[in-house]
């Protein structure tokens, strides 16, 4: 199935060659959740933001989210600030 994948800053790298603007269209295995993309991306371990259109998951939900086709999956950096 095909999902929509937004990222920010240098995540964008992680994306497939050819992505425009930290966006790309992926296909991903039918029941994959949010960690099965960001493994699929090849995201290094670390806190990230996780939205799928426009609500966020929490982390403990972010392994049994299961994606739909078509879904709008945004990946980004923690905040960090002071």
């Amino acid at each position: 199935m095909k999902i929509r994948v937004r990222t920010a800053g240098l995540l964008g790298e992680h994306l497939p060659k050819g992505s425009a603007a930290n966006r790309a269209e992926i296909e991903v295995p039918d029941g994959a959740s949010p960690l099965d993309v960001m493994a699929q991306l090849g995201f290094p371990d670390g806190a990230y933001l996780v939205s799928v259109n426009g609500s966020a998951v929490p982390t403990a939900q972010r392994p049994t989210t299961v994606l739909q086709e078509g879904d709008d999956l945004a990946l980004m950096p923690a905040l960090k600030g002071g």
